[in-house]
């Protein structure tokens, strides 16, 4: 907007002129280009943080339970190599109910285990052969307790968006990482068939690779097509 100067000393206004509307108007477009080619950077580095945020608050909770019972919280062993190493499936784990803790109904033929953070169905029971064993390839859990000691047990709570169903009937839970895996890419299959957008936590704690004596904690988060792997080991 310019002004002028009338004879009598008064200040008059006058619109832009074509031209110089017209220079705005670019500016706008160049700007606008230039966030629009940000969003899926700055999506991308959201998406790093919040991981790698979940990823420090897990650490602390599954050393905090090594602290209470003097071991890591057990992974899912599957069999063993040649070599007699375990085998782990690191995506199916039961972090979930350890780190929550588990109720113990009638030790024994007939007992099942209660999660104590299933608040949804209080009731769904999990069994020690067809569900704990089939999911797990364990009989029970460490953090286990009868339902009148509970104040023994470990207890961490989480959000529902940091866990997620990949079973029902019974309900089966596994702690999730914030990204949710992508759906129907061929370059990424995932790792939980039976519920392919979940993406959990991946644990070893049998047979870790990056931290020999200790335990592998990490996340694969899919990005624009390509894998990022965000773990608690140096890269």
């Amino acid at each position: 907007m310019k002004s002028s100067v009338c004879h009598d000393g008064r200040t008059r206004s006058r619109g832009f002129t074509l031209i110089e509307l017209l220079a705005v108007i670019a500016i706008m477009g160049i700007l606008a280009g230039l966030l629009v080619g940000l969003a899926p950077q700055a999506t991308a580095r959201i998406r790093e943080s919040r991981t790698k945020s979940e990823l420090a608050k897990l650490v602390l909770l599954i050393d905090a339970y090594k602290d209470k019972y003097g071991v890591y919280p057990p992974d899912n062993v599957t069999g063993r190599n040649p070599d007699g190493m375990p085998l782990v499936n690191a995506a199916l784990n039961p972090l979930f109910y350890e780190l929550t803790g588990v109720g113990v109904v009638r030790q024994g033929s007939g007992g099942y285990f209660v999660s104590l953070a299933d608040t949804d169905r209080p009731t769904n029971r999990l069994d020690p052969d067809a569900h704990v064993r089939a999911f797990f390839n364990r009989d029970g859990f460490v953090n286990a307790a009868p339902t009148n000691q509970m104040r023994r047990l470990f207890r961490a709570d989480f959000k529902d968006s940091q866990h997620a169903e990949i079973s029902s009937n019974p309900d089966i839970e596994v702690l999730v990482v914030p990204v949710p895996w992508p759906a129907n890419d061929p370059r990424n299959p995932p790792p939980i068939p039976a519920a392919p957008r979940v993406n959990p936590w991946r644990y070893n704690a049998s047979n870790p690779i990056h931290n020999p004596g200790s335990y592998d904690l990490w996340a694969e988060i899919v990005v624009k097509g390509q894998k990022q792997v965000i773990g608690n080991w140096k890269n």
